[in-house]
């Protein structure tokens, strides 16, 4: 039980002494310069970043939904209820 509380304290002096004074950010991150054209740059490519993801993840459900659909079709059943087997007789 000591020895636990003693290699917690070491861990919590430890990291107090090795955590550093100041943040070490890029300029942008501090806003550095605000009349310069980095910033509207590096939002323009977040949110060219975020629609390559969304894209592709589009992809990927639009792949999956297909899939279903055609096993939907390989079991015989159809894809919409209404265009489902009719009695004709």
């Amino acid at each position: 039980m000591v020895y636990k509380l003693a290699s917690v304290a070491v861990f919590a002096v430890g990291l107090l002494l090795l955590t550093p004074t100041e943040s070490a950010a890029c300029p942008i991150c501090f806003g550095y310069d605000p009349g310069s054209n980095t910033g509207p740059a590096v939002n323009w490519a977040v949110f060219s970043l975020l629609g390559v993801t969304g894209g592709v993840l589009s992809g990927f459900v639009g792949f999956i939904f297909h899939l279903i659909k055609r096993s939907r079709m390989a079991l015989g059943q159809a894809s919409d209820p209404d265009q489902g087997e009719r009695f004709d007789g």
